[in-house]
């Protein structure tokens, strides 16, 4: 009977404590919504991924489908946005342009995370030579513009979209390494991670268990400035030739290929620039929103 009251109240505490998380939750969700800005951003950011999902049922056209007796159109009723040289419609293409800049980005940035923030753990929690080999590396890397590492990779390996992932990659796992490892390097003197080491746990699950879970804001604000930053260097490396190739549609391609033409076409880069555009906006302005609700510092000020 004793074992079952216990029981019960266990069960009660767990639901109290799961009840509070779930309140604090709403609470920090409301608190973040209440700024303009923030809605503003999020709002658009979600449009831009639902456009990214459902792109082949908004396009009006197939994104490939040439013609040439139509080529340089300006915008009309049957293409919002105008042609391009070979007559395809721009605005089909733009928006599929999106699914392909959204897709590689966040592919890259999941990439980037995960190798760098275990890299980051690593160095920060075993201090000494693993510390001193990870972060020479990592300041080795960070010496050479991300642009010109970008570059000099894909040029080596190849246009294809597994090694321009990897050039992407390369910037982003520093940037996580080093946020990770600065969170860690403070967590890891905290009072509870000695009451871990005391209870006999392994090195892996103090990492892993407590100790990265507590480094989650900074890596969501960084994942979320860095996805922004990584479409536009993909779209650099489009706009170069030496990102997504032809035909699949890409901002940086689209706006090369106008460049020509900015005198009597200039729809044909100034459409996928305003998309361009208007992504980096999105998540710029979401990434500081995330930064500035998770700062303790604006919190005590508020």
């Amino acid at each position: 009977m004793k074992s079952k009251i216990k029981y019960q109240n266990n069960a009660n505490n767990f639901n109290f404590s799961s009840n509070e998380t779930w309140s604090s939750f709403i609470k920090s969700l409301k608190l973040f919504f209440s700024k303009k800005l923030n809605i503003f951003s999020f709002s658009l950011v979600i449009f831009l991924i639902f456009i990214a999902i459902f792109a082949p049922f908004l396009s009006p056209h197939q994104y490939d489908m040439v013609n040439p007796s139509n080529a340089l159109a300006p915008p009309s009723l049957e293409h919002l946005m105008g042609t391009d040289t070979t007559g395809r419609d721009i605005f089909s293409r733009a928006l599929h342009g999106t699914t392909t800049s959204l897709s590689l980005a966040l592919t890259t940035i999941i990439f980037g995370l995960i190798t760098g923030v275990s890299l980051g753990a690593i160095a920060g929690y075993f201090v000494g030579i693993v510390d001193e080999i990870i972060m020479r590396i990592v300041d080795v890397f960070m010496s050479i513009p991300g642009v010109i590492l970008a570059l000099a990779m894909v040029a080596i390996l190849g246009p294809e979209p597994i090694y321009l992932i990897l050039a992407l990659s390369i910037r982003r796992i520093i940037q996580f390494a080093r946020v990770t490892r600065g969170v860690v390097l403070s967590i890891k003197e905290l009072d509870y991670i000695s009451a871990c080491h005391a209870l006999g746990m392994s090195h892996l699950r103090i990492i892993f268990i407590h100790v990265l879970p507590n480094c989650i804001g900074p890596i969501i604000v960084l994942s979320t400035v860095l996805i922004g930053n990584v479409i536009l260097m993909e779209s650099t490396l489009s706009f170069l030739g030496l990102g997504i190739q032809e035909p699949t549609p890409s901002w940086g391609t689209m706006i090369a290929k106008g460049n020509e033409f900015l005198t009597f076409a200039p729809w044909v880069s100034v459409a996928p620039g305003i998309f361009l555009f208007t992504t980096m906006i999105a998540f710029n302005l979401f990434g500081d929103g995330i930064r500035d609700h998770l700062d303790p510092k604006d919190k005590v000020t508020t």
